[in-house]
């Protein structure tokens, strides 16, 4: 029996306002309602735990669970399209030395892969591009999940090949081994992208006047590559780089990288990798202890 005690967290929502419930004030009976939008969920510690008070089915109740490890991997693209699109959902975080009690258990619907997406009141599923596809779908943006083949192709391009690899790079290696191997990960991730996925950015987005989902993907991709690598924009391109920041720009994108948790301070990757124990975010010391647990 799994001894994991989930932390449900509301993220940021545009439409969100309401009575917030602060859970250790009620047990420790100093309850108290407040009227703004409860905190996104990277950025609570459990004793911020908050609950915004709606009504099932109503607007600002979330769509539904989101599992992942602590790492900027697979996950990332699908929770920049929940806050860019503004559908609420609650983050559980799984730890490392949790996944092989919990892999295929009840709590995560049988699945023995993550992330998983437990849509509110059903069962959940697995498989990223799938989640990110039933997510465009919920928020009603035609232009997330365009009839155009070319957002599945871009999303997909990031989940294999040398733009996948760029993700353990970071997030699992040993640091020393990732630096040293940098330059290769970086040479053939940019052949990638400047061979499949640059005849394909037409406009201010890959979308075209909006992004759709696989801007979001291959946005991870790069923001992957210039950690482990800063010159790599610069080899792309004013192109890219335009492109780049554009997109770090839409709607609720920046509220969240700005609340992720950062590399560097032991929130995110394998401890002693490039992403859990490097400075790549510009952490300074009141950001790393805004991310400390006072519990």
């Amino acid at each position: 029996m799994s001894t994991h005690s989930w932390e449900y967290y509301e993220p940021v929502g545009y439409y969100q306002r309401g009575a917030i419930e602060d859970r250790v004030a009620k047990e420790l009976g100093q309850h108290m309602y407040v009227s703004e939008p409860p905190p996104p969920p990277e950025k609570c510690t459990p004793r911020e735990q908050k609950v915004a008070r709606f009504t099932t089915g109503y607007a600002g109740w979330p769509a539904g669970e989101l599992f992942y490890f602590p790492l900027r991997a697979r996950c990332e693209p699908v929770r920049m399209i929940l806050h860019y699109s503004g559908v609420n959902y609650y983050f559980n975080t799984v730890q490392m030395a949790e996944w092989p009690e919990m892999k295929g258990s009840t709590a995560l619907s049988g699945c023995d892969q993550m992330p998983v997406f437990k849509p509110d009141g059903e069962e959940g599923f697995k498989e990223t591009v799938e989640i990110a596809k039933w997510i465009c779908k919920e928020s009603g943006k035609k232009s997330l999940k365009p009839d155009d083949p070319t957002a599945f192709k871009l999303f997909m391009l990031t989940m294999d090949g040398p733009l996948m690899k760029l993700m353990p790079a970071l997030n699992m290696m040993d640091a020393a081994d990732a630096k040293k191997e940098a330059p290769n990960f970086s040479k053939a991730a940019i052949a990638e992208l400047q061979s499949k996925a640059e005849p394909e950015l037409v406009g201010p987005f890959f979308g075209g006047k909006e992004p759709h989902f696989g801007d979001f993907g291959i946005w991870c991709a790069v923001d992957n590559l210039t950690k482990l690598d800063p010159s790599a924009m610069a080899t792309l391109g004013s192109k890219w780089k335009a492109w780049y920041d554009a997109v770090a720009l839409c709607k609720g994108i920046p509220e969240y990288l700005a609340v992720r948790p950062k590399a560097g301070t032991g929130k995110v990757g394998k401890a002693g990798s490039m992403m859990g124990s490097v400075d790549l975010d510009g952490v300074t010391e009141a950001t790393k202890f805004s991310y400390e647990t006072d519990s």
